[in-house]
């Protein structure tokens, strides 16, 4: 026997002792380690209730209690999320060595491959905009730590700005070739960020925040693969640990992002099916179809490719920052024709 073997086997001793201790009214059948690696660890257990996966969630514990009150929400609200099932206490989730652990009750569906399959990703849009509609309401308990974004688009972009202006100025007295291609790209992508921001603060963003209040939609940030399967019902959402109260948008340029990645190149016509799937069942006014459009424009490709480079001093990959810089470009005849 290996030494991964060890390992899971003693990562299916733990699930099976934390099953006992935590939920010693479940009788477990069977179990299997389906993800290994520590606090990585995920089991698949068959049960007397039925099949159910133990997640340690690596979160702040503040975070955990918001995002499972969030989703038991949720489910009781009839959404398509996966039922946390109570511990013997009673409580939502359980804490071992400084982490919390999650139940759920097993969702069988199929995995929607959204970046590759156009069918797919109207489907994960359908799915999306009604998950978004269903966050509406929820009120976080007094105290609570929760992830907010509402409001705060303007401020973001104007500091990824900043940050693109500081690394240009660190790049100049770098010799790589990662380094090189930055300044090349640079003043077209900070064009590209300035253009946004004037674009934002003259649209209906402000008054949108305000007309949603306190307590609106919430995005999940990391909508995606392996976290929306399709079902008999209709597309559960899974994996809600990230969620944040935003502008229901956020989610959805992301997707169309990684689909228009996918595909390499824009088309006014798809980007037209791809709001329409959403807006079929959120409706979007046209001035929020801008913001979208905005957010669509914004770098954020090329961000993302630099901030651990400049921030966290990571070698730069030449091959990403071309392709960044080619998924920025592209966009732009696409984008400047709806923003007219």
């Amino acid at each position: 026997m290996g030494n991964k073997d060890i390992i899971s086997q003693q990562d299916l001793s733990v699930g099976l002792q934390l099953m006992s201790e935590q939920y010693p009214h479940i009788k477990v059948h069977e179990a299997a380690v389906i993800q290994d690696g520590g606090i990585k660890t995920i089991w698949k257990l068959e049960t007397s209730e039925g099949t159910v996966c133990l997640k340690r969630i690596r979160k702040s514990l503040p975070i955990v209690d918001y995002t499972t009150k969030v989703q038991t929400y949720l489910f009781n609200k009839g959404a398509l999320v996966a039922e946390i099932i109570p511990t013997k206490d009673s409580e939502l989730y359980f804490v071992l060595d400084g982490y919390g652990l999650v139940l759920y009750r097993w969702i069988v569906g199929s995995d929607l491959d959204m970046e590759g399959i156009p069918e797919h990703l109207e489907h994960g849009l359908s799915g999306l905009a009604q998950f978004h509609l269903q966050t509406v309401g929820f009120v976080p308990p007094p105290g609570s730590q929760v992830y907010n974004r509402m409001g705060v688009w303007p401020d973001n972009y104007t500091s990824m700005l900043e940050e693109f202006l500081k690394w240009k100025s660190i790049a100049v007295s770098e010799t790589s070739e990662f380094h090189k291609k930055y300044l090349n790209h640079i003043d077209e992508i900070i064009a590209m960020a300035e253009y946004s921001i004037e674009l934002l603060n003259k649209s209906c963003y402000a008054e949108w925040v305000e007309s949603i209040g306190d307590y609106g939609y919430m995005c999940h940030q990391d909508y995606g693969k392996g976290n929306a399967l399709l079902t008999e019902q209709g597309v559960y959402v899974l994996d809600l640990d990230n969620l944040a109260y935003d502008i229901p948008l956020r989610d959805v340029r992301k997707l169309i992002m990684k689909r228009m990645k996918e595909v390499g190149e824009w088309k006014a016509n798809e980007l037209n099916r791809w709001v329409c799937a959403y807006a079929a069942v959120l409706p979007l006014s046209a001035d929020q179809k801008r913001i979208l459009y905005i957010d669509l424009l914004f770098p954020h490709e090329f961000h993302g490719t630099c901030k651990n480079v400049f921030n966290k001093g990571k070698p730069g990959e030449l091959k990403k920052i071309n392709q960044s810089y080619l998924a920025e470009t592209a966009k732009l005849p696409t984008l400047n024709l709806v923003l007219k």
